[in-house]
């Protein structure tokens, strides 16, 4: 496909989840069908282990089934970072400077209308970053706790809504923000943290980001994700990760200063709130808070645990 303003590059970077990438192939292919005339759409897939070879299977179905136009590489080295980075490329060259590039996960599915709504108030915001909601679909019934909780319910915002991040799960931005002189996905970040670095980065350079409430994405959410351990140390790990935006965002001292107190708030405050716990919700709730102001610390003062996960297969 020739670059075109009006052409859309939605990158997809993809880690042995060969059924996950199909679901979201299939559900990109389906937004031709809700653009506006002119629109073309070309998908970027970048598989992070080269001799897995379940991704090319993947596209060459998908592509005979749906005609959608695919480009396909793998990145040899591991970590979100690399394989995003390779996407961002790729999605610059086929789209042009006045192309458009989205992200989503392997792990979702997109709604009807998603990119349509995206680019719409794309349009109606002007030139920036315009990003949505992720739904979850629980892929066995989660315990009741984990509904009543909201733990994973969809952010709430209203559409045109200035956010100061956003995340590659759902987002689209113009593809002149990456070009020569633009950020990129910074590899420090090992499971977490890159995609919110690098918007942030944007917004310093005063790209603004709307949000789009219409511009759905659903999340398959496996029965590993909806426990409490999991939840904790995520928790903990984001922590970690937030930490070192904000030594590059404002300065180590300042960042050191930050991390440490809020660091140690949210361990008092998560504490506190755990001793009181009557309901599961709260008693998770609670410790999420307490590994969260962990997480601060140690992203803020351990330099080797900055950016990385609690654990490795998180």
């Amino acid at each position: 496909m020739a670059p075109d303003a009006r052409t859309i590059a939605c990158c997809v970077s993809t880690l042995h989840r060969a059924a996950g990438l199909e679901a979201t192939l299939r559900s990109l292919a389906e937004q031709r069908s809700t653009l506006p005339a002119g629109v073309g759409v070309v998908a970027i897939v970048v598989s992070n282990d080269p001799d897995d070879p379940a991704p090319a299977e993947v596209v060459a179905r998908v592509r005979r089934d749906t005609g959608i136009d695919v480009i396909l590489e793998a990145e040899p080295q591991r970590g979100v970072a690399f394989p995003r980075n390779r996407a961002l490329g790729l999605a610059r060259q086929a789209v042009g400077s006045m192309g458009l590039i989205a992200f989503i996960d392997d792990d979702e599915t997109a709604g009807r209308g998603w990119l349509a709504a995206l680019l719409a108030a794309r349009d109606r915001f002007g030139p920036g970053i315009v990003t949505g909601p992720v739904d979850p679909a629980f892929d066995e019934p989660p315990a009741p706790w984990v509904i009543d909780g909201g733990f994973f319910a969809a952010a709430v915002h209203t559409t045109g809504e200035r956010r100061p991040w956003a995340f590659t799960n759902n987002v689209l931005f113009d593809a002149a923000l990456v070009d020569d002189a633009g950020p990129r996905f910074a590899t420090g970040f090992l499971r977490a943290g890159e995609d919110r670095h690098f918007f942030q980065r944007l917004v310093r350079r005063g790209v603004p980001i709307r949000w789009v409430d219409e511009a759905r994405v659903v999340e398959s959410i496996p029965p590993s994700r909806a426990t409490e351990a999991w939840l904790v140390r995520r928790q903990r790990s984001v922590g970690r990760c937030v930490a070192p935006i904000e030594r590059d965002l404002r300065g180590r001292a300042s960042a050191l200063a930050l991390c440490s107190v809020k660091g140690i708030a949210w361990i008092v405050i998560g504490s506190a709130r755990h001793a009181c716990a009557r309901r599961t919700e709260h008693a998770v709730r609670a410790r999420m808070q307490r590994a969260w102001g962990i997480g601060l610390l140690e992203g803020a003062w351990v330099p080797s645990t900055a950016g990385r996960p609690v654990a490795a297969q998180d």
